[in-house]
């Protein structure tokens, strides 16, 4: 009997945490696959790790979406976002403006955001830096696992905002690590909003 009871309840335990990843996990599935910039003000560009003085794999993907957003004409300015972490020799900022200008991009279309440690501080200095330019709506660009998270926090935080998901590294692992990550502060997001 007892065995029994505590099957049972380890069926709903396992049913109730592959619920909760389907509900968690899907809208940022989705959101990776099916976001579309509209033409805007500017791009906003949020940071990721960088190696040595390169960005990384994630980071150099969401400046080439960026690049190729810019050439397309979506958007006439770029905010760079990220600081320099403990592990990193220059700030996110820095080290993007550099790759995008050695892309082509002009240095006066580039803003830098170089203060900000986490998404929600990327969006809110971005939006300073909007409001002293005047730029109403903004074209945010991070990576397809990244998306979902990044406009939900910039409609809290008052910025009309597309997406333009950048791919993901082309490797499983890494790729299930960022899912798993942004679905766990996907959730931490849900709950401390509520």
């Amino acid at each position: 009997m007892r065995l029994l009871i505590h099957q049972k309840l380890r069926r709903y335990l396992l049913l109730l945490v592959m619920l909760t990843v389907a509900v968690v996990e899907i809208p940022i599935i989705a959101a990776g696959h099916l976001t579309k910039p509209l033409p805007s003000d500017t791009i906003i560009v949020l940071g990721a790790k960088l190696i040595g003085s390169q960005p990384s794999t994630m980071l150099r993907l969401r400046l080439d979406e960026t690049i190729q957003l810019y050439k397309q004409g979506y958007a006439p300015t770029i905010i760079v976002s990220g600081a320099q972490g403990l592990d990193e020799i220059a700030t996110e900022a820095s080290i993007m403006r550099s790759y995008l200008v050695a892309n082509g991009i002009p240095t006066k279309r580039i803003y830098l955001e170089d203060k900000s440690y986490n998404t929600y501080q990327n969006l809110l200095n971005s939006k300073t830096i909007m409001n002293e330019q005047g730029f109403r709506n903004a074209i945010i660009v991070s990576n397809a696992s990244h998306i979902r998270r990044s406009l939900v926090l910039a409609r809290q935080l008052g910025i009309e905002a597309s997406g333009s998901p950048a791919p993901m590294a082309d490797n499983a692992y890494l790729t299930a690590k960022q899912y798993a990550r942004e679905g766990a502060a996907m959730l931490s997001l849900l709950v401390l909003n509520k």
